[in-house]
């Protein structure tokens, strides 16, 4: 039993094996492709700032930095092992143009003994049948070319196995953040046990299926070895896909008959059950909703939003808890967008498009409520932010525009002190 009090462990998991228990299992593979989805169908925004500040940060992050086809990356790293490991990269240039998304399965995070972070080494060697101290060895080692010589970087130093960043270059997500550690606890450990025993279930139906008793047998009354060989030869290169569904007996007794009694196959449907049972524990963890990876018979459309609210939830928790804070805190930081106690109201922050627990309809309608109300615009930004509908500005809560939708819709017109005769 591991004690987090006595030492560091690293990391918390096997990644690999985790990896290996995702791969081999439909069900989980199928949650974590929804939970995916779901978390970058929607996009992101900018918010606060002014509309030239956010604008360049849309333009820089679509195109340059690529972030849309890097976020499902982080994520998927983030579901299968609990961390991701983020390389901010200056490829010949003085700024991070380009993000990449660092293996887990090779990393390991160089840390002092109170957990303070020194820096991220990658090791993209095979580490199969090396101890610990084989492989801190082997990452100090220099890389050599076929002949033999050093290899060396761009500063003239000889190239190392183990690849060394700084923390300034990496930015670490962490799933599943308990206590002091500095790995993130693997959040598919509670359902490994469950998904080892559907993979032993997996395995003992397809022997049955491999095992399957013929459905027809043929039995050759009086006929010699030779015949019997002969005609049960004549028989499969008849067959243009012969599968051994019929087995042949034979006698040499021309008065013989066959005596078998009805063979069933062996299917278990109280083993079909069990993996029905598996699948909900699964699922129980992922929070996707049950129905939306097996058939159930027990759900409706009446207690549907009971069902999805821990699901919803959960991808608003990953969007705002996991993967804003680090993005906001380090990536715009070394951007040239800071924040700081003096500009926090200018300086722009990411915010993902969550999905919206009412209609956009409904939160557009109550926003243009408040708006008549009296409700200032910067009020209104926030109050639409907060329900996933960015990319607002307080200029288009101006006069201007508010006397131009009155003039669209003449039942509000009364609320316009210039023509109300009230």
């Amino acid at each position: 039993i591991y004690d987090p009090v006595v030492a560091v462990r690293e990391p918390l998991s096997a990644y690999r094996t985790m990896l290996d228990l995702i791969h081999r299992d439909s069900t989980l593979a199928a949650c974590y492709d929804i939970m995916v989805e779901f978390s970058t169908y929607r996009g992101f925004d900018f918010i606060r700032g002014d509309r030239a500040k956010r604008d360049k940060l849309r333009n820089l992050f679509e195109n340059t930095l690529n972030f849309k086809q890097v976020l499902p990356n982080i994520i998927y790293s983030l579901v299968y092992y609990g961390d991701c490991f983020l390389e901010l990269r200056k490829n010949d240039s003085k700024t991070i143009n380009e993000l990449w998304v660092l293996e887990t399965t090779e990393m390991r995070i160089i840390h002092n003994e109170h957990g303070k972070v020194i820096g991220y080494v990658q090791r993209p060697f095979n580490m199969a049948n090396l101890s610990e101290e084989d492989i801190l060895k082997k990452e100090l080692e220099s890389q050599t070319d076929a002949n033999g010589n050093k290899i060396l970087d761009e500063k003239g130093q000889p190239k190392t196995q183990g690849i060394f960043f700084s923390p300034e270059e990496v930015i670490h997500f962490r799933m599943k953040w308990i206590g002091s550690q500095v790995y993130s606890y693997n959040p598919n450990e509670p359902i490994s046990q469950a998904v080892s025993t559907k993979l032993y279930a997996g395995n003992y139906l397809m022997n049955i299926f491999i095992n399957m008793p013929p459905r027809y047998v043929a039995h050759l009354a009086g006929i010699s070895l030779t015949d019997y060989d002969r005609a049960k030869k004549e028989f499969q290169s008849a067959k243009t896909n012969y599968k051994r569904t019929i087995a042949f007996t034979r006698s040499s007794d021309p008065l013989s008959k066959l005596t078998l009694q009805k063979i069933e196959p062996p299917y278990d449907k109280e083993l079909i059950e069990i993996i029905k049972w598996l699948n909900g524990e699964i699922a129980k963890i992922t929070r996707v909703p049950r129905t939306w990876v097996e058939e159930s018979g027990v759900e409706n459309r009446g207690v549907g939003e009971s069902i999805h609210l821990p699901f919803e939830v959960h991808v608003q928790f990953v969007h705002r808890n996991i993967l804003a804070p680090p993005i906001n805190r380090q990536l715009l930081s070394v951007l040239g967008y800071e924040t700081t106690e003096s500009n926090f109201k200018d300086s722009p922050q990411l915010r993902f498009n969550e999905i919206s627990r009412k209609g956009e309809m409904e939160t557009l309608q109550n926003a243009g409520l408040l708006r008549d109300m009296g409700l200032k615009p910067d009020a209104l930004v926030k109050y639409l932010d907060e329900r996933g509908i960015l990319g607002t500005d307080p200029d288009d809560f101006e006069e201007q525009q508010f006397q131009k939708n009155m003039e669209l819709n003449p039942s509000r017109q009364r609320m316009n002190k210039g023509v109300d005769s009230m």
